[in-house]
């Protein structure tokens, strides 16, 4: 690069030659190409580890032979460095004009990439929560089904037994009334372990499950699902819950006599 002009058009290309979110190794391709240095390398400052790493993520300016490193740092933190041909200091430009808009633009890429990996390592924590809540509800639901209203129907079918073979009519009013409480309260108790895990949302998917759900409402509930595919299963229970709390707070809070509910994809 022998005029001034090829220097303000290597400025400019930083921001229109490298696409926005582009990924470090097409940062420093096309820093060669603007620079016209094959031997180029970018270096950003990673703040968890304390040190330099290239585009691929590794520990580097450990060795650089060859070539002249040039920070791309501020006064008071670091940002990055620049592996390049000694010729490139020859040019005033390259540090009164290049250098500071590769600070600019490696710092904004740092912050994206650090916001990206924080937003996944938050989806990611989300999805192990919801399939740590989903297996406890299964478990729960195993522990209702197979304990308590397992030996709760036993006492059911000894009453029932009772109740046939009691002549005092007082007694047999009693013993009638105690069946049906019991009764009641193992339809209760199915009804929760239903709500902990609704078996159809596991068998037919999101749709059907609150469509069910909808039909046990004590007010009626017009729907709008729209979405084809079906969700992924964590998704899905994350929904039906979202939903079910929806209505019950409609219920409670709202003394509304009918709702409306809106599921798009």
């Amino acid at each position: 690069m022998t005029t001034a002009p090829s220097w303000l058009d290597a400025i400019g290309q930083i921001f229109h030659r490298i696409p926005d979110l582009a990924h470090p190794e097409q940062v420093q391709r096309s820093l060669r190409e603007i620079l016209e240095d094959p031997t180029l390398e970018i270096f950003w400052w990673d703040w968890e580890s304390d040190r330099y790493v290239d585009v691929f993520g590794e520990e580097a300016l450990q060795e650089i032979s060859g070539r002249v490193v040039t920070l791309v740092d501020y006064d008071t933190r670091k940002v990055g460095a620049i592996a390049h041909d000694a010729k490139l200091l020859e040019r005033p430009e390259f540090l009164d004009s290049f250098v500071p808009t590769m600070r600019i633009a490696m710092e904004r890429d740092r912050l994206h990439r650090d916001l990206v990996k924080k937003i996944d390592e938050l989806k990611a924590s989300r999805a192990r929560l919801v399939k740590v809540a989903d297996e406890e509800r299964r478990r729960l639901e195993r522990n209702l089904h197979d304990g308590a209203q397992q030996r709760l129907t036993v006492v059911l079918l000894a009453l029932r037994r009772l109740e046939q073979r009691v002549d005092d009519p007082e007694l047999a009013s009693i013993v009638t009334s105690a069946r049906q409480e019991l009764q009641e309260a193992i339809g209760d108790l199915r009804e929760l372990a239903r709500g902990l895990h609704p078996p159809r949302l596991a068998q037919y998917g999101l749709a059907a499950a609150v469509r069910a759900a909808s039909l046990r409402s004590s007010i009626p509930i017009e729907l709008d699902l729209q979405f084809d595919e079906e969700l992924p299963h964590e998704i899905a229970v994350g929904a039906y819950y979202v939903c079910a709390e929806a209505v019950t707070n409609t219920v409670k809070h709202a003394q509304a006599s009918r709702a409306w509910m809106r599921i798009v994809q």
